[in-house]
């Protein structure tokens, strides 16, 4: 977190030395004025990264309980939707930042094979698990809908689907970008080294390259199915711009961020300025697209918005790591840990929470039932993460080795070592209940659910509904923040989506 990568940017600072002045120059990037500021400016990704992959959370939450096409639903994800940009870009400056330092002078990294197994393990083992675990509980939702055989001849070809064109899940298309995206790294540290000097040129292209993209998906074709993951937007194609500039802004961090801090008063006026123009393209699409299809993530706007975005919240991530509570830095710097297995936790939490919300009759289309949702999911999926830190499944379901207790977060200002040796040893030994707890929790909702299928009137999705597919009438791509929310429950989230 990135979200994505388990790189952690504490981890950077205690991996990586600063680059000599001589090799900074060369590389045109301005060396750090001094270690501490170097530690400060990547805690400030840690807080990046949590105020991402909150707003994604925020994105599938907020919108759960209104229809598909509500204009509101769709001014409130469009507005969120800069999440995903956010995360490519967090990913590839940590990776930058990482290996850069040592790679040769042709930009090859000493072992690239190694380093690709590495990365691909540490995240396509969750893939896999992940996107096996929501296809169990989608085969669950949409049981008796097809005979049991012809399901069990059809899993294995049903599972591969899913794999290869990252539609486990409406948010697994993040982890297929980033396992290519971990192919392609140590040809982008090649690139970056023989460019050197002329990285402004190469951010200059990707963009335009980024624009054109879009702007044939939104306005030309979508590629879905098989291409999903070769060209449409789960491939490499759809957000090389966010890779290509957190890389370059991986190289010149220090002169970007004087450069963010400096000139802040533009960077934040620059927000309602994006704001304003990202609406207008809303409703000038909307008597056209609907709600849905104009608040597609997946258009040239949405460039201009999560560059204004980033900088606002890279001003937010500093004000919080400079000028918070220590406490609150812990926190931040704790959640940047979990980013990555609340990202994937997410939705299915979500939908636990909502299956609680219909069996006592509050799941009705209001925005105290959005805030609740999210609140709750929020905090049921990070204590659940942070149970699952600290148990050997860490690796596998989260991307991340387990928690060492010595780097623990210390959230005590005072009492010295030995009470917060002692508030650790009790949350140790709180871990293993609570993950029972809560994979308890999960199998009673699952199981005592009401499965009844749902009135026609009722186009909200249900968290007891099968697992929502995309519609013939959606613009958006399964990928897309609004398209969770169409729910049919006569078709499988696990069988291809149907043509547009």
């Amino acid at each position: 977190m990135s979200v994505g990568l388990s790189e952690h940017a504490t981890a950077v600072r205690e991996r990586t030395s600063e680059p000599s002045s001589g090799s900074a120059a060369a590389s045109g990037a301005a060396p750090a004025r001094d270690g501490r500021s170097r530690s400060r400016r990547l805690n400030q990704i840690d807080a990046l990264r949590v105020l991402s992959c909150f707003s994604v959370v925020a994105v599938h939450a907020l919108g759960s309980p209104f229809p598909i096409d509500s204009v509101g639903l769709g001014q409130t994800s469009y507005l969120l939707h800069y999440s995903r940009e956010i995360f490519f870009f967090v990913s590839a400056l940590v990776l930058v930042r990482t290996y850069y330092p040592k790679a040769g002078p042709d930009g090859r990294l000493p072992d690239e094979s190694g380093f690709r197994r590495r990365r691909l393990r540490l995240i396509g083992i969750p893939y896999l698990l992940w996107t096996t675990l929501y296809l169990a509980v989608s085969l669950y939702h949409t049981r008796g809908s097809e005979p049991f055989d012809l399901l069990l001849d059809d899993l294995p070809l049903r599972w591969l689907y899913l794999v290869v064109t990252g539609n486990g899940s409406y948010h697994m298309y993040f982890l297929l970008v980033t396992l290519q995206f971990t192919l392609a790294f140590p040809l982008v540290l090649r690139l970056l080294r023989r460019t050197r000097g002329h990285h402004g040129l190469v951010l200059a292209g990707s963009a335009a390259l980024q624009v054109a993209t879009l702007a044939c998906y939104h306005w030309v074709l979508l590629p879905d199915n098989g291409w999903r993951g070769l060209v449409g937007d789960a491939s490499l194609l759809a957000y090389q711009l966010w890779l290509v500039g957190g890389a370059v802004v991986g190289l010149h961090l220090e002169r970007w961020h004087d450069w963010v801090v400096r000139h802040r008063a533009l960077v934040l006026g620059a927000i309602p300025v994006a704001a304003t123009v990202l609406m207008w393209t809303f409703w000038a699409q909307l008597p056209s697209r609907g709600g849905l299809g104009a608040s597609s993530p997946l258009q040239p706007i949405m460039v201009l918005w999560s560059v204004a975005a980033l900088g606002g919240l890279y001003l937010l991530a500093v004000w919080i790591m400079e000028r918070g509570a220590p406490a609150v830095r812990a926190i931040f710097s704790y959640g940047a840990q979990l980013s990555f297995g609340v990202y994937l936790a997410h939705p299915m939490v979500l939908d636990l929470v909502l299956g609680v919300f219909r069996r006592f009759g509050v799941f009705v289309p209001s925005v105290w039932v959005s805030l609740a949702a999210l609140f709750f999911t929020v905090v049921l999926t990070v204590a659940v993460c942070a149970a699952l830190h600290r148990t050997p499944l860490s690796t596998a379901l989260m991307g991340r080795g387990r928690l060492d207790p010595a780097r623990a977060p210390r959230l005590l200002p005072f009492g010295g070592g030995r009470v917060r040796s002692r508030a650790a040893g009790r949350l140790r030994l709180a871990a293993a209940p609570a993950l029972l707890l809560a994979l308890s929790g999960l199998a009673v909702l699952l199981v005592g659910g009401d499965q009844s299928a749902p009135r026609e009137e009722d186009d909200t999705l249900q968290a007891s509904e099968p697992a929502p597919v995309p519609n013939p009438g959606c613009v958006a791509d399964i990928a897309s923040d609004n398209c969770p929310y169409q729910a049919q429950p006569e078709a499988s989230a696990a069988e291809p989506s149907p043509g547009r």
